[in-house]
Parts: C-alpha cells; structure tokens; sequence
C-alpha cells in the first residue's frame, strides 16, 4: 500500500531529494513551494508516485492557513509530515540585525510548522503509525556560527517544538525527529562568501561538504519503519564534525 507525504519546503534542493528518495509507485506527495514552485512541477513526469505541488509564502499566516486547507482537501491523514522549509541564509552581525529578520525566521521556520503540525497530528494520531521529520541544521549541534544569530535562533526554536510534539505524540503512534546536517553544497549557501564555503569543506574531516541526497537518506530512514524505536531524536548528518 503506497504511502501519503506531506513535503513542507519541498522545492529546496534537500526537499526535492527527499521527494526523489521517497518516490515509488503507488506513492503520493503533496509538496510545498514558495520561491521554486516551477521546478517541482517540472519532477511529476519523472516520478512514479503522485505529486501535487501547492505554493505558499509561509511568512505569512493567511498564506500558510491558506495551504493546510488544500493540502487538506487532498489528504487529511498523511503517513508522513517532513519540515525542510527555511529562509535563505545570510550573514548579518547581531549588531545589525532587526527584529523583523528574526519574526520572518520564525515565522518560516517554526510558526508555519507549528500550524501545520496542529492542523495535521490529530489525523495522524487516529491513523497511528505515523512520522514526522524535521530537517534541522548542525547549528543545533554545540557552539552555532556567528552572523547568523536570526536563522540559529529559529532552528533552535523548531528543535523545542520538534521535541514537544515528540513528547506529547510519541506514546500515541507517532514518531517525531530530526536531522541536523552540517553545511549542505546547495544554492541556499548562495549569499555566503564562496570562499567560506570552500574553507569549511576543507577543514571537514571528510575534506567535503554534505550533499542533499546525504541528507535525504537520512530522513527517509527516520520515516521508515526501521526507526519505529527512535522517537525525539535530533541526527546529526556531519560526517564527524559533530560527535
């Protein structure tokens, strides 16, 4: 029997290998788009499953409320619920920074998650046997980057709501998690100085940065049934460089 993926930021290159990680036939997968949409439309005729691709600015709460309810109308009890959203990342010193860079870090990151998740786990919970995955960052693991006090802040707060809905679902069939990769070779990093980036693949004891298909993999174990036993987790996917 085919599985029902809810892929919130599925156009992020992460989110798009997942889908392609999770695809298969009989599958069906209801993928969020903000910035990107025309690239997840241009997957359905590579897929096996069913793709439904729905757009939204989750910033914006109207937007996000706006998604749920089609994403609704489409399915109401999802096998799986993955959060891959995230605004691009950029370098801004704290003394620089406004409270609206963090409110729209937060508004992405963790409120819309917050939203879907409550319109979403009841179902689940009836249904049992469920999952969900976060997809964090290594910010999340020890000391965080400087310069980048908005975008850590949010991780941290979707790692609190990652581990509440782990203690309040996790007894009732659903199994809540996270990955936290290191950096990520993808356009997200595209306002980062190339030099940075090329310096902490360096520096990393596999002389590399991860790749979204890295990543991928790693969720779609958490989704699997092999992890029925890990509930509240939060992965590191460093290749080391977090231990």
């Amino acid at each position: 029997m085919g599985k029902t993926s809810i892929i919130v930021g599925a156009s992020s290159d992460i989110g798009k290998a997942v889908l392609m990680t999770l695809d298969g036939a009989g599958n069906q997968f209801i993928a969020h788009g903000c910035h990107n949409v025309a690239a997840l439309e241009n997957m359905r005729s590579s897929m096996q499953g069913n793709l439904h691709v729905l757009g939204a600015d989750l910033s914006d709460a109207g937007s996000c409320e706006a998604f749920i309810a089609e994403a609704t109308t489409l399915c109401n009890s999802p096998d799986h619920l993955v959060f891959a959203q995230a605004q691009r990342l950029k370098l801004t010193r704290f003394k620089k920074l406004s409270r609206q860079q963090i409110l729209e870090q937060l508004d992405v990151q963790m409120m819309s998650s917050m939203m879907i998740a409550k319109a979403f786990l009841p179902a689940m919970v009836k249904r049992g046997n469920a999952r969900v995955v976060f997809v964090l960052s290594s910010v999340t693991l020890g000391m965080p980057p400087a310069a980048m006090a908005d975008y850590n802040i949010a991780k941290y707060a979707q790692l609190g709501l990652m581990r509440s809905l782990a203690a309040e679902f996790g007894t009732k069939g659903v199994r809540v998690n996270a990955v936290s990769p290191s950096m990520v070779d993808t356009p997200f990093l595209q306002d980062i100085p190339n030099n940075m980036v090329i310096q902490n693949a360096a520096a990393h004891p596999m002389r590399r940065n991860a790749s979204s298909e890295e990543v991928a993999s790693t969720v779609a174990f958490l989704l699997s049934d092999g992890a029925e036993y890990i509930n509240g987790v939060n992965l590191s996917v460093t290749g080391g460089e977090c231990v």
